[in-house]
C-alpha cells in the first residue's frame, strides 16, 4: 500500500474511532446525569415530561437545600463537559481541505480568509 494512501486511511480510521469513543462516552456521561436527576426527583417530578424551566427551578431549589446534591451534580456535569470538549477534531474531505478544530488557540490554515480577491 502506498504511504499516502496508508496515511489517509489511518487518519480516517482514527477520526472515526475518536467520534465513536467520544459519542459513547458522552452518552454514558449524559445518562449518568439523567439517572442522578431521575433518582433524586423520583415521585416528585417526571423529568422526561417536565418543562425545562420547571426542571431548572427544581434543580436550583434542591441545590440550595442540599450541598451534597449540588456537589454530586456538579461533578457529573463537569465530567460531561470535559468529555465533550476533549474530542473536537473533524475532517470532512479526503484531501484534508475542510478541517474543523474547536478550541484552537492559533489559526487553522484557511480559517481566516477575509476579503481577498482570487484571480
Amino acid at each position: 500500500m502506498e504511504s499516502s494512501v496508508l496515511a489517509l486511511q489511518a487518519v480516517n480510521i482514527a477520526l472515526w474511532a475518536i467520534d465513536k469513543v467520544s459519542g459513547g462516552a458522552l452518552e454514558k456521561a449524559g445518562a449518568d446525569v439523567l439517572s442522578f436527576l431521575a433518582g433524586r426527583f423520583q415521585g416528585k417530578l417526571q423529568i422526561e415530561k417536565s418543562e425545562p424551566k420547571l426542571l431548572e427551578a427544581a434543580i436550583l431549589s434542591e441545590a440550595e437545600w442540599d450541598s451534597n446534591f449540588k456537589e454530586d451534580l456538579e461533578r457529573l456535569v463537569t465530567n460531561y463537559q470535559q468529555i465533550q470538549n476533549s474530542f473536537r477534531v473533524s475532517q470532512s474531505t479526503e484531501s484534508g481541505v475542510n478541517i474543523n478544530v474547536d478550541n484552537n488557540s492559533g489559526k487553522v490554515v484557511g480559517q481566516q480568509i477575509g476579503q481577498q480577491f482570487f484571480r
